[in-house]
């Protein structure tokens, strides 16, 4: 009867033991081949631990996880741990062993496109989620075999320079400009110090001054802007060349701090601004805009554009208030009325006066009057009214007929340059 009781109670305690201290459950594990001869098979994962014994090549070890360098490995009944690189594993098993222990948000990932925008530029020592991503994208291009922890140590720098090799790059083991852009197709932000298209340039006079130019144009004056837009904190992306919206959006913001006119455009006045000196030359063709034919829609309502007069040369803005037959506009500030006025000599008057407009990137042949009439808008620029701009076979409002004034100063325009 003793013994029953006796045989409860351990039944028991087993039980209580059990519910609190639950089995682990088993591990996967892979068959690994030993890759070389003479291979320590170690009680400890780092090179001065004890080991079990010496393995041949070609001997087969069950492989239970990783950790750093080394693979957790099962052999002759001993557990203990051999370095990863001595070890020829399935790709299955070193995917499968890799995911087990990364928590990376790009460890699921599977091509260079799903990792998004490219990483910054690091090396050895750098850490977060730019190596992260470097990382995973070593393991995609099947460079780098360890974990994705974002930590840049000796296995990413090993895995950096095999690509760099394979790619024929300076094998430097950092994830530079070269790198990360044959690695994802393009880079991300630089600096002055680290974008190579500066070529050493660290003061704007050292740059020529530039060509004009804007969205849509490409080459040696661009790169001249990007570089100078660079130096001054206001161009973060890599130098390219290629006026694009980075671009567009680094000179609007240096053309804000200038107080200029935000038109994306790097005119003459930009440029000088930038540079210290006019722009090297004007490649702003004037065009014929043709009012009827395509003309209206490159005006939409509200926007604003320049409007410089060819016989004083003085600009000022304006607002596109409305217009069907021609444009109809408004000086934008209180400045750009007294400026306007000027102009016509201090006195408003309904003669023609060929002026170019710039919008958009584009200068186009114009004629204007300088009378305000009408509606407008804005109630603090000084202007009451409003005042047409004729562009080519545009017609006035009263006759609904083309105005022969006004098409002489739009052809006189045509032979004037901002």
């Amino acid at each position: 009867m003793k013994q029953l009781h006796r045989g409860l109670s351990l039944l028991l305690a087993t039980v209580i033991l059990l519910t609190m201290f639950p089995l682990a459950q088993a591990a996967e594990s892979y068959t690994g081949t030993v890759n070389t001869d003479k291979v320590f098979f170690r009680m400890k994962p780092n090179t001065d631990a004890m080991y079990h014994c010496i393995l041949k090549v070609n001997t087969k070890v069950t492989v239970t996880g990783t950790s750093g360098d080394f693979y957790a490995v099962t052999y002759d009944g001993n557990k203990g741990y051999v370095m990863k690189k001595f070890i020829t594993l399935s790709s299955e098993g070193q995917k499968a062993l890799t995911k087990a222990e990364s928590t990376s948000k790009y460890a699921s990932v599977t091509t260079i496109k799903g990792l998004g925008d490219p990483p910054a530029f690091t090396s050895n020592g750098s850490s977060g989620d730019s190596v992260e991503k470097l990382q995973q994208a070593l393991a995609i291009k099947g460079y780098y075999k360890d974990v994705v922890d974002g930590k840049f140590g000796k296995n990413t720098v090993a895995a950096v320079k095999a690509y760099q090799k394979a790619m024929g790059l300076s094998q430097t083991g950092k994830a530079d400009y070269d790198t990360i852009m044959k690695l994802f197709g393009k880079v991300g932000t630089t600096t002055a110090a680290t974008d190579p298209k500066m070529n050493g340039i660290t003061k704007i006079s050292q740059i020529t001054v530039p060509a004009t130019s804007k969205k849509g144009d490409s080459g040696t004056k661009v790169t001249a802007l990007q570089q100078a837009l660079k130096i001054k904190g206001y161009y973060t992306a890599a130098i390219d060349g290629k006026y694009g919206d980075n671009t567009v959006a680094a000179v609007k913001a240096f053309q804000k701090a200038k107080k200029l006119s935000q038109d994306g455009v790097a005119g003459n006045e930009t440029i000088k601004a930038l540079f210290g000196k006019n722009a090297a030359d004007y490649d702003f063709p004037t065009e014929r805009l043709d009012w009827f034919n395509g003309g209206r829609a490159k005006f939409p309502q509200g926007v604003h554009f320049e409007v410089k007069d060819i016989a004083t040369g003085k600009t000022f803005t304006c607002y596109h208030l409305f217009g069907s037959n021609h444009l109809d506009a408004e000086p934008l500030t209180a400045s750009d009325t007294a400026t306007m006025k000027s102009i016509y000599g201090g006195e408003w008057s309904w003669a023609r006066r060929a002026i170019l407009v710039k919008y958009n990137g584009h200068v186009y042949a114009a004629s204007m009057n300088g009378m305000p009439h009408g509606s407008y808008d804005i109630k603090d620029n000084n202007f009451p009214g409003q005042f047409c701009i004729h562009f080519y076979g545009s017609k006035t409002h009263g006759s609904d007929k083309v105005d022969a004034e006004h098409q002489k100063c739009v052809e006189k325009a045509m032979n004037a340059t901002w």
